[in-house]
């Protein structure tokens, strides 16, 4: 018989080591394990162009780079460009006087403004000399084309600040002579861009979310439908004219997250752009992209692209780690088929507008890359350029999940984890690949989309541990 001292002891021996083992990491990652298989059949491609507005207080093509964004969205317009009326005459010349000979523009004026802006800056007309970067039109241009980021040009009368003052007059245009100075301006910075020099920027929005009037547009809806057919006219005539052999692209409505806009545009015209492209800041963006490509159908744009030309946060800073999180879950959400399909999109943006910043970019002052630049980073480096796209065929609960392929036969998982358990994931991709050594990169608090280990493939299948609120992103390379 044991005596009640030792039957306690062994009691509390016995609890000691049951609570150990319960809260040991081998028994919590197999109380929280997904099992995922994927499709062989590609649902679609990913979204082919991810990139970023710009923001003011930098340009560094580096940085770009680095990022792996393709294309860049730039706020033209007079404000920037034609901050004065260019020859001094208002009305003139007209659009006719124009289309005969173009050298009636003043084009020293534009040589000027494009290399040697006020104060140094192609910024100057957002922001002091000492809180925007220091450098000209010039060299953003050349610097979009020789790295193949592809520029969005964004062609305003008058910007969120209601300036310039001169350009009020035909906010919206009314007379003959309004028409003729906006056509002209129009004419202008399409033909300076790619004729005068041939920087290869051949994507143009109308104007910036004209359905808020805190973004600088004084007219209607009517009047908005009216300033894209005038400046389909200029843009047309330029590649007609000098540039056969190049096509363009007209981005509208160009419109606020939930806007009924993109239903009127697609109805009254229809012809006068090709390519939709809405704002849409929501969490979920999957919502409103459908509701969009709902409009789309039946309309003479049903096929046509659609891009976000806004999405993230302009309140929240990139550095919180949800926000940062769900850019990668929104990604995936673009890249998925069907009405959920996103051509292209920017975010909102790149660098700080103003010091401090106005508006808060993934990347702020003295280079300081937020928490938002990593997650979108992963998000390209799995998501970006038309990659053939494949899901679970059963979605999983708690993890966000794709794989896509690429041209080089390489295959990238992307699991995203929200919430703050973890989880052990194995993963069936053996209908994409079955042998091969897998780069693992990990996007969380303590690792900012660094690789932090390697695994093999075994008959197409990986196991690997997600932590909570974390996402991981495997490229796997094929064995020869």
């Amino acid at each position: 018989m044991f005596s009640k001292t030792t039957i306690r002891n062994l009691t509390i021996a016995f609890l000691t080591a049951l609570i150990l083992e319960l809260c040991s990491p081998r028994a919590i990652f197999a109380q929280n394990i997904e099992t995922i298989k994927f499709s062989g059949t590609a649902a679609g491609v990913s979204t082919r162009y991810i990139g970023a507005v710009e923001g003011n207080i930098n340009f560094d093509l580096k940085d770009l780079q680095d990022l792996g964004i393709n294309t860049y969205r730039i706020y033209g317009g007079m404000s920037r460009w034609e901050r004065e009326d260019d020859d001094g005459k208002y009305g003139w010349p007209s659009i006719d006087e124009i289309k005969i000979n173009p050298n009636l523009i003043n084009w020293a004026h534009w040589d000027k403004i494009m290399t040697d802006p006020p104060g140094g800056s192609d910024y100057s007309w957002s922001g002091e000399p000492d809180t925007v970067w220091q450098g000209n039109a010039r060299t953003i241009f050349n610097g979009l084309k020789q790295a193949n980021i592809r520029p969005v040009v964004s062609i305003r009368n008058v910007d969120s600040s209601w300036n310039p003052s001169w350009a009020l007059q035909l906010n919206p245009p009314r007379t003959k002579e309004d028409w003729n100075e906006w056509w002209e301006h129009v004419f202008a910075t399409v033909y300076w861009l790619n004729v005068r020099n041939d920087y290869g920027v051949d994507d143009w929005e109308i104007h910036n979310e004209p359905d808020n009037r805190d973004q600088g547009w004084g007219g209607t809806r009517a009047d908005y439908f009216e300033l894209v057919k005038v400046s389909k006219d200029a843009i047309d005539f330029v590649y007609k004219t000098y540039l056969p052999s190049r096509t363009y692209r007209i981005h509208g409505p160009k419109t606020v997250g939930g806007s009924n806009w993109p239903v009127y545009a697609l109805r009254e015209i229809p012809n006068y752009f090709d390519t939709v492209n809405v704002h849409n800041y929501d969490a979920d963006i999957s919502n409103y992209t459908r509701k969009v490509r709902g409009w789309m159908k039946g309309s003479a744009l049903a096929n046509s692209q659609l891009w976000v030309g806004e999405w993230g946060s302009y309140e929240i800073s990139y550095n919180d780690f949800s926000l940062a999180l769900n850019l990668i879950k929104n990604l995936i959400r673009g890249s998925q088929p069907g009405d959920n399909y996103i051509y292209g999109s920017h975010i909102f943006c790149l660098y700080d507008w103003g010091k401090p910043g106005l508006a808060e970019g993934l990347i702020g002052d003295g280079g300081k890359r937020r928490a938002g630049y990593y997650a979108l980073r992963m998000g390209i480096r799995a998501l970006q350029g038309g990659k053939s796209t494949f899901f679970p065929i059963a979605n999983s609960a708690n993890l966000m999940t794709v794989a896509t392929l690429d041209a080089s036969n390489h295959v990238y998982l992307l699991a995203v984890n929200d919430q703050a358990k973890s989880y052990t994931v194995t993963a069936d991709i053996s209908a994409l690949i079955k042998a091969g050594n897998g780069t693992v990169r990990e996007f969380s608090s303590r690792t900012m989309d660094e690789v932090v280990g390697s695994l093999r493939l075994k008959a197409g299948s990986a196991t690997f541990s997600v932590a909570g609120n974390s996402a991981i992103l495997i490229k796997f390379d094929r064995q020869n």
